[in-house]
Formats: C-alpha cells, structure tokens, sequence
C-alpha cells in the first residue's frame, strides 16, 4: 500500500477511531488495568462502611436490610478516606506550608514529608477551587501514567508485549495499590522513578537527572535513583559530561534539606523526626530475624507482618531475577527502597514500601511467563490481599501503611 492509499484510508476512518490512534499504546494497554483495579477499590470503599453501620444482630434475621450503591455513597467513601494518615500531613502542607519552628522531636511535624507532592496538590486545587477531589483526580492521572510507563519500561527491556501487560497487571492490583488513587506519594513518585528508568535506557540523561531530582523532592527514597541510574551509566557511553547530568538526582533532597535547615536549623529535620513516631535506625537484618523467631506473630498493631515478610522476601528474589537479566539499575533501586524501612528495626509498610519499586513488576511477569500456575496463583493472592485492606481501610484500621 502505497502512501496515497494510507492517507485516503486514514481519512476514511471515523474521528473516534482517528483520535484513539492517536493515544500511545502504553496507555491503552495500561487502562484496562487500571480501571478494573479502581472499580474493584471504590466499590470497597463505598460499601464497607455501609455494611459496618447495620449492627451484626440484624443480618440474617432482618429482611429489610438493604445496601444501595449510589454516586453518592461513592463519593462519601472516598470522601471519608481522602486526607487522613499521611495525606492529612500532605494537606497541610499544602494549606498551611511547613512549620516554622526550632527543631524538636516533642512532637510530630510535617517536616518529614517531602515537598512535591503537596506543591503539584496546592497547584491542582488552585485551579479547581477544591481539595478532595483535586487530590483524588491527580493522584488517578499520575497513577495511569505510572503504569503507561511501566508498561513501556518493560516492552523496551523484555521485549515481549505479554510480558508488559502482565508487568502492568501485577502493579494496578499490588496488595497497597489503594494508596495510588488517595492524595499520598505512591502515585506521583512511581510515575517519576519509572520514567526516569526509561529516560536513562534512551540515555537521555538530563531528563533522567531532572525526573530524579523530582523524586527526591518527592520521597527519601527518590536518592536512591542516583545509584541505580549510574548502573544503566556504566552501561553506556561512560561520558563524565552524563555522569554530571545524573547528579541532578541529589538535587531534590539538597533543596529540601536546604529549606529545613533554614526554617527549623536542621537539615536533617525530614530524618531525625523520625523519632517522634517511634523509629529509630537499628541492624536491616532485626526485623527478618524477629519474623523468623516469632512467626506465630503474623499481625501486630499497623503491621501484617506474615504479608510484609513475604513481601520482602519476594522483592529480594526479584532483585536476583533483574540482575540476571542485566537490569542492574532495577536491582539497585529495589534493594536500597527495601534497606530504608528495614533500618527502622521493624516490617511495618513494607509492602507499601516495595509497591514503588518496578523492578518487582518485571521479575513476577518473567516468573508468570515460566510458571504460569505461579503468576495466576500471585493474582489471586494480590487481589485478595488488596481486597482485605481495602475493607479495612474503609473502616478505619490502617494496616497496610502506616
């Protein structure tokens, strides 16, 4: 078919079918995902609450209990979930900024939450007059585009379109995924991280310096992408001109610490509030020993410590798998986002921890790949695991992150 004939035949086609041409692929295989995993958390959301408000007594022996979905028993669940745990401190920055105060560890401060976030919330609700929802719609939009990306990052390294769908499955239905379409950081910081991979793999190493200079201006964890960069650098080229790019990377943190520094005289504040919570730094192996001697033990308060413990597990072993395939930078990332939680001497949101780390993705679709029973035994087991704390989520018992 010669050029003539492509462009009557495009012309042919409907405005609809023109304007999905027009949609990158990575999206359109990231939004069947990402929609069935949303439908799967509103539905929870919306109705746990309302199961929770009949008292127990009543169901079976009641037949005029009813529970009617509507758009605004939706709303109301998310409504009710939206700024609470750490996006309650995000919202205040957004609102109220930073507080401005001698460094102290008497209490909780803001000041362990980085800024970007609270920056791109302010920005939306400056445009939409509204908070909530503002939050909401971002963190969805960010969420697609993170999973568009991790689609993309693992068609370009595994080559193989199966593999990419799988990979992009296995995040949208990740047991803490729920977190991706409240205003918290999982969204905006996987978007960033996964972007900057796929940068550094076209060695385009501004922009994968800049995107990692906006993870570190969005969580701790974002300096971890300076290392894990610099192992795709080793790869290249080795130009000291691109190794200078990378060092952007730092740049997030060093501004942010900058800022601490000024306002409350510690630039370290973001770490050493830590102690307010009750985390301090302890050996990385403590919390997998403690496991391993108590394993009776498989939920304590804010930690399902069977889960997190299988988690952590399960992202070493994928760590393995990315390093035997050359993804050294994946291997990194993923051992360093697993060290920052395990120097607190405990488990607790580790799976929340490991969910931003997109290496986990690829392993899980080349095992699923090798042992299919494998990758449909992970689903269900995500899935269910997403199910449960998604409902207790909804009713107010917050163990999936704390």
């Amino acid at each position: 078919m010669n050029s003539v004939d492509i462009a009557m035949a495009s012309a042919q086609r409907s405005p609809l079918q023109r304007m999905a041409d027009a949609v990158p692929k990575c999206l359109k295989r990231a939004l069947m995902p990402f929609v069935l995993s949303r439908l799967v958390v509103i539905l929870i959301l919306a109705v746990a609450p309302m199961i929770a408000q009949v008292p127990v007594e009543r169901w079976g022996k009641d037949d005029s209990v009813a529970i009617k979905l509507s758009g605004q028993a939706i709303a109301d669940g998310l409504r009710r979930v939206a700024i609470g745990n750490d996006s309650g401190w995000y919202y205040s920055i957004a609102h109220d900024g930073y507080e401005r105060r001698l460094f102290d560890t008497s209490k909780q401060a803001n000041w362990a939450f980085f800024p970007l976030h609270p920056i791109l919330w302010k920005t939306a609700a400056a445009l939409t007059g509204e908070w909530v929802w503002s939050g909401i719609l971002l963190s969805n939009l960010l969420w697609l585009a993170g999973l568009s990306f991790l689609w993309l990052l693992t068609l370009r390294l595994a080559h193989s379109q199966r593999l990419a769908d799988q990979a992009t499955l296995f995040a949208a239905f990740w047991p803490t995924s729920y977190f991706t379409m409240l205003p918290h950081t999982e969204a905006l910081f996987f978007a960033l991280v996964t972007a900057s991979f796929l940068a550094a793999l076209a060695q385009r190493w501004w922009f994968a310096g800049l995107l990692g200079l906006c993870a570190g201006a969005t969580r701790l964890n974002g300096l971890f992408l300076a290392p894990a960069l610099f192992m795709r650098w080793l790869k290249g080229d080795r130009q000291v001109a691109d190794l200078l790019k990378l060092m952007l990377a730092a740049g997030g943190l060093a501004a942010f610490a900058a800022y601490l520094w000024r306002i409350t005289g510690n630039p370290l504040a973001f770490k050493d509030i830590q102690v307010a919570w009750g985390r301090d730094w302890h050996a990385p192996w403590s919390a997998l020993l403690d496991y391993i001697n108590r394993p009776h033990k498989i939920i304590t308060p804010w930690n399902p410590r069977m889960l997190h413990f299988g988690i952590t597990l399960l992202a070493i072993c994928s760590s393995v798998t990315c390093w035997r395939h050359g993804w050294r930078g994946l291997t990194v990332f993923t051992l360093l986002t697993l060290l920052a939680p395990l120097c607190t001497g405990t488990l607790v949101s580790m799976t929340r921890y490991a969910g931003v780390a997109p290496g986990i993705y690829l392993a899980l679709a080349l095992w699923s790949e090798r042992w299919p029973r494998f990758g449909q035994v992970w689903m269900a087991m995500s899935a269910m695991s997403l199910a449960l704390l998604v409902t207790l989520f909804a009713l107010g018992i917050n163990v999936g992150g704390a």
